[in-house]
């Protein structure tokens, strides 16, 4: 596959909630690796952006979105991780392992781009074939 970004990996939504909110371990790693190397996908922009209207702290918690952006790179979800998109749910609805469309979402542009998805919730992804993972939340 071509890889479009010299990114390495690519934050899930959890990972960065815990980030926003001040978690230690990802703070360390992230600097350890360099913001430089991390990106995160417009799918998980947009359920921060859900997050933050639909919460008690609307303004901090956009603000906090407006510095992410500021600090990391966004990846899109393009024509190359849609097809794979496809691919990947056809073949997990086959096996009876429904996950939700935005996780095979950003599973495919992690895929697509080459890139290792940063994530707490691995029980989802982990049913994806060749997909790189790690959890910087319990380390």
């Amino acid at each position: 596959m071509k890889r479009y970004y010299v990114l390495k990996y690519l934050l899930d939504t959890d990972t960065l909630i815990y980030w926003l909110k001040g978690n230690q371990s990802i703070e360390e790693k992230a600097l350890a690796v360099g913001l430089a190397q991390l990106g995160y996908s417009v799918i998980s922009h947009a359920e921060l952006y859900f997050g933050a209207y639909n919460s008690l702290q609307k303004d901090k918690n956009l603000q906090a979105i407006q510095l992410l952006n500021q600090k990391l790179e966004l990846v899109n979800f393009s024509a190359g991780p849609a097809q794979l998109f496809g691919k990947i749910k056809a073949d997990l609805k086959q096996q009876g392992n429904i996950i939700l469309d935005a996780d095979i979402m950003i599973a495919a542009i992690a895929l697509t781009n080459e890139l290792t998805l940063v994530t707490n919730n691995a029980k989802h992804f982990i049913r994806i074939p060749s997909l790189s993972l790690e959890n910087w939340v319990t380390g």
